[in-house]
Parts: structure tokens; sequence; C-alpha cells
């Protein structure tokens, strides 16, 4: 069984939350620094791969409360898409 996702709407998501220019900056260091931190790990040095990992995510996630919006609101769209058409199933 196939589930589509609606990518439109995906993408209106990701571009209402990314509007902020300081959220954008802090989304350039944060991705510089995981990209960092991969190179890091793949040469050996797995300390300063976990600090660069951590303090990149900390930008990415920190852009997001700077800006006022959810960090997480692409994944959670997907996520009540493929529950069922766009809404939540909760069981309690």
């Amino acid at each position: 069984m196939s589930q589509q996702i609606d990518r439109q709407q995906l993408l209106e998501t990701f571009r209402a939350n990314h509007r902020d220019p300081r959220n954008l900056a802090m989304h350039l260091a944060g991705f510089w620094l995981v990209f960092r931190a991969l190179k890091k790990l793949v040469t050996g040095h797995v300390f300063a791969a976990a600090v660069n990992l951590g303090a990149g995510l900390a930008l990415l996630v920190g852009g997001h409360q700077v800006e006022g919006s959810d960090a997480f609101a692409v994944f959670r769209d997907v996520r009540e898409q493929r529950s069922g058409n766009g809404h939540v199933v909760k069981v309690s």
C-alpha cells in the first residue's frame, strides 16, 4: 500500500518556518558545523566531532527559537499525513 505525501504542503510549511534572516544565518552556521562534525568523525576525531555536532544542532534548533517557529513541523506534517489523510490518530 503506497501512501502519498503532499509535498506542496511540506514546502509551504518549510518556507513559513524559515523567513527570519537570523534563523537562516544560524542554519548556515549550524549546517557548517554538522558537516564539519562528519569530517572530524571520518578522520577519527570523535570528541571534536561530538562537540561540533552538538553545537551545530543547537544552532539549528535555536534558530527556530529565535524565529518563534516549530523546528520539527515538517516531520510532524509527514507523520500526520502517513497516519491518515492529514488527521492525527490519537490513542488514549
